[in-house]
C-alpha cells in the first residue's frame, strides 16, 4: 500500500510535465505559423489568410495561458491557497476564450469591410500554400496536444487541443475560399472565409466559457462519481452512505463523504475506518483530497 501511495503523486506530476511541455511547444508552433502568415499577407493581401494568421497569434497567446495555468497548478499548497492552484488553470481557460471573443469580434468586423469593399488577392497560389502548410502543421500538432490532453484530464490542455483543430481546419476552409475567390466569380469568398473562421472562434470560445465557469461556481454534474463512491465505500467495508458532496477543483474533485456507523462504534475503530474510507476512495478514484464525516444511525 504504501509505494502505491508514493507512486500516484510522481505519476502525477510527470503527467503535468508532458502536459506543460506539450503547451510550450504548442506556444512555439502557433506563434511561429501566425507570424509567417501575416508576413505572406503583405504581399497578398487576403484577408482569409490575415483572419488565418491573427487566429494563429492568438492560440499562441491562449497556449502560454494553458502553460502557465499549468505551472500553476505544480506548486505547492500554501497558507494563503490551503486547496492548492489547480483552478488557475480553469481560469486561465476562460481567459484564453474571452481574447478568442475579442479575436473573432476584430476578424468579423474586417471580414466584413473586405465584403462590401472587395480587394483582389494578389499570389493566390501563394496565399493557398501557406494556408495548406500551416493547417497541415496545426493538425498533427492538434493530436499531438490532444493525446496529453486525454491523459492529463486538464480542461485548458483540452480547450488548447480543440483550438489547435480547429486553427488547422479553419486553414483549410480558408484555402478553398482563397481558391473559390480565385478560380471561380465568387470573388467575395476571401471575405467569406474569414467570416468562416470568426464562426469558428466564437464556437470554441462559447464551448470554453461554459465549462470553464461550471467549474469556476463549483457546480458538479458527474453523479456517476457519487454512486461510484457509494458502490465502493459499501462493497470495501460494508458501511452505508448517507451524503456525497463533491467540488471540483481543477480537473479533479474534493469529496466530503458523510457515513453512517452504529451507535456503540468506539472512537478508535471510528477513526481507523474514516482513514482507511479515505485513503481507499482518494486512491481508486483519483480524487483531489476525501474527508469523511461519521454520523451515527440515529440521531
Amino acid at each position: 500500500m504504501g509505494s502505491s501511495g508514493e507512486n500516484k503523486p510522481t505519476g502525477r506530476y510527470q503527467i503535468l510535465d508532458k502536459a506543460q511541455l506539450a503547451a510550450k511547444q504548442s506556444v512555439i508552433t502557433l506563434a511561429a505559423i501566425g507570424i509567417a502568415e501575416l508576413i505572406v499577407t503583405i504581399f497578398t493581401g487576403s484577408i482569409t489568410l490575415t483572419a488565418d494568421g491573427l487566429d494563429s497569434l492568438a492560440d499562441a497567446m491562449i497556449s502560454f495561458i494553458v502553460w502557465f495555468g499549468i505551472v500553476m497548478i505544480k506548486k505547492p499548497r500554501s497558507s494563503s491557497f490551503p486547496f492548492g492552484y489547480r483552478k488557475v488553470e480553469v481560469l486561465a481557460a476562460f481567459t484564453a476564450a474571452i481574447i478568442i471573443i475579442v479575436l473573432g469580434s476584430l476578424i468579423i468586423y474586417r471580414a466584413v469591410g473586405a465584403f462590401f469593399n472587395h480587394v483582389d488577392v494578389h499570389y493566390p497560389e501563394l496565399t493557398m500554400i501557406t494556408l495548406v502548410a500551416a493547417g497541415s502543421i496545426s493538425l498533427h500538432r492538434a493530436f499531438v496536444i490532444r493525446k496529453v490532453a486525454i491523459e492529463s484530464n486538464l480542461i485548458s490542455l483540452k480547450l488548447d487541443a480543440k483550438n489547435s483543430i480547429k486553427d488547422g481546419t479553419s486553414s483549410f476552409v480558408g484555402f478553398i475560399s482563397v481558391f473559390l475567390s480565385t478560380y471561380t466569380n465568387l470573388k467575395f469568398m476571401d471575405a467569406i472565409g474569414g467570416m468562416i473562421i470568426a464562426g469558428y472562434i466564437f464556437f470554441m470560445a462559447y464551448t470554453a466559457i461554459r465549462e470553464s465557469t461550471l467549474v469556476l461556481v463549483d457546480a458538479v454534474n458527474n453523479p456517476q462519481i457519487q454512486d461510484n463512491i457509494r458502490q465502493l465505500i459499501f462493497l470495501r467495508f460494508k458501511i452505508k452512505t448517507r451524503d456525497v458532496f463533491l467540488r471540483p477543483v481543477g480537473s479533479e474533485f474534493n469529496a466530503e463523504i458523510h457515513i453512517i456507523l452504529p451507535n456503540e462504534t468506539r472512537l478508535d475503530e471510528t477513526s481507523k475506518i474514516m482513514k482507511s474510507i479515505a485513503s481507499t476512495v482518494k486512491g481508486e478514484l483519483s480524487l483531489a483530497r476525501v474527508i469523511v464525516v461519521p454520523e451515527p444511525e440515529q440521531y
